[in-house]
């Protein structure tokens, strides 16, 4: 499991505990986890036009947790 926040373009922030976040070919965010069979499943989807930014919360080069932020273009999934 890992904490992935959002900051989607309208000004909030979202706070979501998943297995994954990844970005789509087009863009889109996808947030997923798998269900009881070990089978990925989606969770929420964003389309590209909403979402500003996407950090990963994990161990920085010195050892510390901080927010790590996501590649802006491209394909990407974080675990």
């Amino acid at each position: 499991m890992a904490v992935f926040k959002l900051q989607l373009k309208d000004g909030r922030e979202r706070l979501v505990e998943a297995g994954r976040a990844g970005r789509t070919a087009d863009g889109q965010i996808v947030i997923e986890d798998t269900d009881s069979l070990g089978v990925w499943d989606c969770l929420e989807e964003y389309p590209a036009e909403d979402v500003k930014a996407v950090w990963r919360r994990g161990p920085a080069e010195s050892g510390i947790y901080t927010w790590i932020p996501q590649p802006v273009e491209g394909r990407w999934w974080s675990y």
